[in-house]
């Protein structure tokens, strides 16, 4: 936030102006207004928030974390704090509540207008990551028998109160969903025309139950502003907007990027958490990986022998076991971000692995060129460069072959692709890159063990 903005409103505050107050913040988008409040100290933005419509200071909350959102209603005026809570959608209402204290959840709860009780119960139903979890009941909804008229003296009554206002949704009489129309259609057809001539009947939904991350999926493939949610019986049951699919999409990319590095997802930003939660978030993989990592050790003391005829062969290890893993990453990242796009299956599996195959003989064939000359560079005989090119050239193809798979399996023992990638692919890469070339050494220098 700008530093002279900052001055301004705190100038304004401490002398009481609050129409000049007002005046400046309408003039913000309440993503910005949410910026000003973590600028302010707690009188300030309960000030703030006191001189704001429940409309705006509902917006402006939804942009701060939920310890900050349960604070500042809990320390707001009571009819304030439940115009705020009854301004904000259902959805973020039901993701705050999720995310406190039990204790603080039924302060909000009290708070929660009695109409809407029905509606917020309803999408705590669901689990969390779900469709319907992230669903939201403020929609249009008519019936197909309907006439176009109708459908706008409706609007006109309830217009108020819909988040989504590009689509007319139309159900039969059991509530199933029928088909959509574009609100642009419904006003421009003939005032007498009935809705179900002008509704779209193909209309692509996703189920209350299905993953967050399909819902997003489904909306970034079709462009849709919208995508309405059915239950197991097809009947209509919510609506997930667009923005709701960035938040789902940006809290997906964090947590599998988390799981890339070997640590898992952490529950709060990175600088609220604590230091012991960023231990117990990291320390599982490390061991876990320091146990496997031993097994590097366990290897080299096998072929101690073979080291021990050639000790020029000790100093390429690193470079070996490093490019291994190298490749190995490229093609896991490579693979993981296909199946997020859904350009990539289980069904496709074979064919990944015929594809990494070729790639890795050719990214193999070019990189043992180059350990070639390094060798011979540093001083080795042929028979040392040979063996180091020969067993990068190996190891880039088993290290792309394994880092292309791993993900795939990984969907299919219904693990997240992202736990089974980097931290795994560096430590299997490791070890099947000192038995390649230990074995190739022996075969090429005719050594023993």
């Amino acid at each position: 936030m700008d530093r002279p903005l900052k001055e301004t409103v705190t100038e304004l505050l401490a002398a009481g102006n609050r129409q000049e107050l007002v005046n400046i913040l309408d003039e913000l988008q309440p993503f910005d207004i949410a910026g000003l409040l973590l600028d302010l100290d707690e009188k300030g933005q309960l000030e703030v928030l006191g001189v704001l419509s429940p409309d705006v200071a509902a917006e402006s909350l939804e942009h701060l974390d939920y310890d900050n959102q349960y604070r500042l209603l809990d320390h707001l005026d009571e009819d304030k704090a439940r115009a705020i809570i009854a301004a904000m959608s259902g959805d973020a209402l039901v993701d705050l509540i999720g995310a406190i204290h039990p204790r603080q959840a039924r302060e909000i709860m009290r708070r929660v207008p009695e109409k809407d009780l029905p509606e917020i119960q309803l999408l705590m139903s669901y689990p969390e990551n779900s469709a319907g979890g992230r669903m939201t009941l403020d929609y249009l909804a008519v019936r197909q028998d309907w006439t176009v008229d109708r459908v706008i003296a409706h609007f006109r009554k309830v217009g108020r109160e819909v988040k989504i206002t590009n689509y007319v949704y139309v159900v039969d009489r059991e509530g199933r969903l029928a088909g959509v129309a574009s609100m642009r259609d419904v006003l421009l057809s003939d005032p007498g025309t009935p809705v179900s001539e002008i509704m779209y009947t193909k209309v692509v939904s996703v189920e209350a139950t299905s993953d967050q991350e399909e819902a997003a999926k489904i909306l970034s493939q079709y462009d849709f502003v919208a995508l309405p949610v059915v239950n197991g019986g097809g009947r209509l049951v919510g609506v997930i907007t667009v923005d709701d699919v960035l938040d789902v999409i940006e809290e997906e990319d964090t947590e599998d990027i988390q799981r890339l590095g070997g640590s898992q997802p952490l529950d709060e930003p990175y600088m609220d958490a604590s230091s012991f939660s960023l231990f117990r978030k990291r320390i599982g993989w490390l061991l876990v990986l320091f146990i496997t990592e031993s097994l590097t050790g366990n290897i080299l003391r096998y072929y101690e022998g073979v080291l021990s005829q050639v000790v020029a062969l000790t100093f390429f290890i690193p470079l070996l076991i490093d490019t291994g893993g190298n490749s190995g990453s490229q093609a896991s990242t490579l693979v993981i971000r296909a199946m997020a796009l859904g350009e990539v299956t289980l069904r496709d599996f074979l064919s990944v692995v015929w594809k990494e195959i070729r790639i890795g003989a050719a990214l193999g064939l070019t990189m043992a060129g180059a350990a070639f000359a390094f060798a011979r560079l540093l001083g080795g005989d042929i028979g040392i460069g040979l063996t180091v090119s020969v067993t990068l050239f190996l190891v880039v193809i088993v290290s792309s072959v394994v880092g292309a798979i791993l993900p795939i399996l990984g969907k299919r023992l219904g693990v997240d692709p992202a736990v089974v990638s980097a931290p795994l692919i560096t430590t299997i890469v490791d070890c099947t890159g000192l038995l390649i070339y230990f074995e190739v050494a022996r075969i090429i220098l005719s050594l023993g063990r």
